[in-house]
């Protein structure tokens, strides 16, 4: 683990994670059901790890940069999104797993009792499932995906109402996250940016766009609990 900068240590009190890239390797599932969408058009596919770089931004953003750029009318991007995620409704889980480590992470943070959520730009009726079907043994406060009721990220918010929802300072969250989006969400809702390097972008994007903390196993979250210490009274 290496630390990104060198503030004095806060006591973190509790976590809200990004789903995709994050605890879930869903990139298979995503870029299998929107390639199938765009060769029932006619259009060009895409490899899996052109995907990395279309997620993060939302369903509907996520479809238009899979699209040509000539195909891109407003109308034609309204159909590719809902038949893509028709298809996406079908095959889900198919191939998404959680990421090796994260089951003995959830174990440990919730022996410590401590509060953890979900953000996710992910359409909030797919982040529930997903959270339901892979991360349903553990105790989650909150789970939002987008949705109409707050702003997608990087607008902090959503990340303002679950730290409200849990009654905990934004200062005292660990914001863990794999992409700049995720950076940039937990800077502007005053939270500690926790940057996972087995994501989908890599640690060179988290690191220009405000990671703190850069972790490589997710186990190497525990020490910034484990070394951090409540603030004088």
């Amino acid at each position: 683990m290496s630390k990104e900068d060198n503030d004095s240590i806060t006591y973190f009190q509790a976590i809200i994670f990004d789903l995709d890239g994050t605890l879930l390797n869903t990139l298979d599932d995503i870029a299998d059901s929107v390639n199938r969408m765009l060769a029932e058009e006619g259009l060009p596919t895409h490899t899996v790890d052109a995907y990395r770089f279309f997620i993060g931004n939302g369903w509907r953003m996520l479809v238009t940069r899979a699209l040509p750029e000539d195909e891109r009318s407003d109308e034609r991007i309204d159909a590719c999104v809902e038949r893509s995620r028709e298809i996406y409704h079908e095959n889900w889980n198919r191939k998404t797993r959680v990421y090796e480590g994260i089951a003995d992470l959830m174990d440990r943070l919730q022996e410590r009792g401590l509060p953890l959520a979900v953000l996710s730009n992910k359409p909030h009726d797919f982040a529930l499932r997903y959270a339901g079907a892979y991360l349903g043994q553990w105790k989650f406060e909150a789970i939002l995906g987008y949705s109409d009721r707050f702003p997608p990220k990087p607008d902090p918010t959503a990340a303002l109402e679950i730290a409200g929802r849990i009654d905990v300072a934004p200062e005292n969250f660990l914001f863990v996250g794999d992409s700049a989006v995720d950076m940039q969400t937990a800077h502007a809702a005053g939270m500690h940016a926790v940057g996972t390097a087995w994501g989908f972008r890599g640690a060179g994007e988290l690191r220009d766009n405000g990671c703190r903390t850069l972790v490589r196993h997710p186990l190497e979250i525990l020490p910034l609990l484990d070394l951090s210490h409540r603030p004088d009274p």
